[in-house]
């Protein structure tokens, strides 16, 4: 999705399980659970009435990055120098 300079991009559940490269299913089940976040707006008949902000999903992903463990770590290494 592109916009003006200045202007948040905004996702769609589809844009964003593209984005994620996970499927539309996931992304309902996230909503549900409650783990990514997301904007409820107004109902407008049968459209679907949930967005994410594009920023917010790249700050979540950073806050759910998982660090290698130093054992992890040193095993990636030695598999490396054999």
């Amino acid at each position: 999705m592109h916009s003006d300079p200045g202007q948040e991009d905004i996702l769609t559940k589809a844009e964003l399980a593209e984005f994620l490269n996970v499927s539309e299913r996931t992304v309902e089940r996230w909503v549900e659970e409650r783990t990514v976040p997301f904007v409820l707006l107004p109902q407008r008949g049968s459209r679907s009435n949930i967005r994410f902000l594009r920023s917010t999903i790249l700050q979540w992903l950073k806050r759910n990055e998982q660090k290698a463990s130093s054992k992890l770590a040193k095993e990636v290494n030695s598999e490396e120098e054999d």
